[in-house]
């Protein structure tokens, strides 16, 4: 196997572990952690998180080089908690929220505040369906360019 195909063969196991922990513990796992749960250096890891984000996986925190979304979980507390059984995430938008409950193939509560007014906006996601909500989902940007700016977007 030659490099190539060795960094893209860790990114996969890297990738894999980053959702396989947010899904399972509730929190973006660290550079640290990742390293340490695969058994590969810390700067394997970092400069495959990087890599990951160059190819629009991961968004990672300036400065630092940890996670800070691996769409649609968000590292960091956002407006958009979604509750699932005992276990918390939060969606780094409301499309991100309503993606957390799909994908993991699970009922949901989603507590979220208007971008505009911070009014209270709760949801419920039952058997993949939103149930009676009033408010609209508005994305002021389309998707296509969401990646511009992904972090201000």
């Amino acid at each position: 196997m030659d490099a190539k195909q060795e960094q893209i063969a860790l990114d996969k196991v890297v990738r894999f572990h980053v959702y396989d922990f947010v899904m399972r513990e509730g929190l973006l796992p660290t550079i640290a952690e990742t390293s340490s749960a695969l058994a590969r250096s810390w700067d394997e890891v970092r400069v495959s998180f990087q890599r990951l984000a160059d190819g629009h996986i991961i968004v990672l925190q300036k400065g630092s080089g940890e996670i800070l979304m691996a769409n649609p979980f968000s590292a960091v507390p956002t407006p958009f908690l979604v509750k699932i059984g005992d276990r918390s995430y939060y969606g780094n938008c409301i499309w991100d929220a309503m993606g957390i409950p799909a994908m993991l193939q699970q009922n949901a509560t989603i507590e979220a505040s208007c971008g505009c007014c911070s009014t209270a906006i709760n949801l419920k996601v039952t058997n993949d369906s939103i149930g009676e909500a009033q408010g609209i989902a508005h994305f002021a940007i389309p998707a296509a360019h969401w990646w511009d700016d992904i972090v201000f977007n």
